[in-house]
C-alpha cells in the first residue's frame, strides 16, 4: 500500500512548518519519487559570525530533502528516520543568495535509505551530504 499525493503532500508541510525551517524560508519547489527541491534565500537569520551562512543552519536545512525523496519509495506503514548525516562544506554562501538544495535516493532497502543532498547557487556546489535513513514501522499509538 502506497502513501497518496494528498498524504505526502501533508508530510511535507508538517516538515515545512517545523519553527527552524520557517526560520530560515525554507520551501519546497518539486518532487518526486527519489528527488526533491527545496531552496531557501540566505537571509539574517543563517547568518554566522563572518556573515555567510552557518555550517549549521546549512546542516540542518540539508537534511529536509532527503526524507522528501525517499517518503514518496515508502510503504504507506513505513517511515525514515535520520540514522547519519555527513555534510562537507566546499564554498561559504553569501547573503542573499537563493540556495537549491536538491535530495536524491541513492538505493532504498527494507531497512536502510541512502540519500545525498547538495546546496547549490546557481550551478555550483556549495556543499554536499550523505544522509543515512533507518526505514521504521509507523507507530500505532
Amino acid at each position: 500500500m502506497t502513501r497518496t499525493p494528498a498524504e505526502i503532500e501533508t508530510f511535507f508541510s508538517t516538515v515545512l512548518a517545523v519553527p527552524a525551517h520557517r526560520a530560515f524560508g525554507l520551501s519546497l519547489v518539486r518532487w518526486q519519487p527519489g528527488e526533491a527541491v527545496l531552496e531557501f534565500v540566505a537571509n539574517e537569520a543563517s547568518f554566522g559570525p563572518k556573515g555567510e551562512v552557518h555550517g549549521g543552519v546549512l546542516s540542518l536545512l540539508l537534511e529536509p530533502p532527503a526524507p522528501f525523496a525517499l517518503l514518496p519509495l515508502l510503504p504507506a506503514d513505513r517511515y525514515a528516520v535520520t540514522a547519519d548525516i555527513h555534510v562537507q562544506f566546499l564554498k561559504a554562501i553569501k547573503p542573499q543568495a537563493r540556495v537549491t538544495l536538491i535530495g536524491r535516493v541513492a538505493r532504498l532497502g527494507r531497512q536502510m535509505g541512502f540519500c545525498s543532498a547538495s546546496a547549490m547557487v546557481g550551478d555550483e556546489t556549495f556543499a554536499a551530504a550523505q544522509i543515512t535513513k533507518s526505514v521504521v514501522a509507523v507507530s500505532k499509538s
